[in-house]
């Protein structure tokens, strides 16, 4: 299990950085929604330069890339609902990396 690193504010509303999960570099692209009623990020996950999740929001209590079946293992976003100010600091995403069987 891994904390994605994540940074708040303005300054970096539009983040990329990869990040090595298991066997996979993983790039990140991690964009503040500001034009939604309520604040949103986004994220994008690149491998190999191919994206295999894009547009998924950051939404606190869930696997946030289940749906793209990635085989990568499951991103999980945990804490309060995201703001500009406070993405990392009191939410945080983890990854968690996929079964192994046996």
């Amino acid at each position: 299990m891994n904390t994605i690193p994540l940074r708040a504010g303005s300054a970096n509303a539009h983040q990329r950085f990869g990040v090595q999960l298991g066997e996979n570099l993983i790039d990140f692209e991690i964009d503040f929604i500001s034009y939604l009623d309520s604040p949103a990020w986004t994220m994008n996950l690149l491998r190999d330069g191919s994206r295999i999740v894009s547009g998924a929001m950051l939404e606190p209590g869930s696997d946030i890339i289940q749906s793209y079946r990635t085989g990568i293992g499951q991103m999980v976003f945990a804490g309060k609902d995201v703001t500009l100010d406070n993405l990392g600091i009191d939410n945080f995403l983890v990854w968690i990396p996929p079964l192994v069987e046996t």
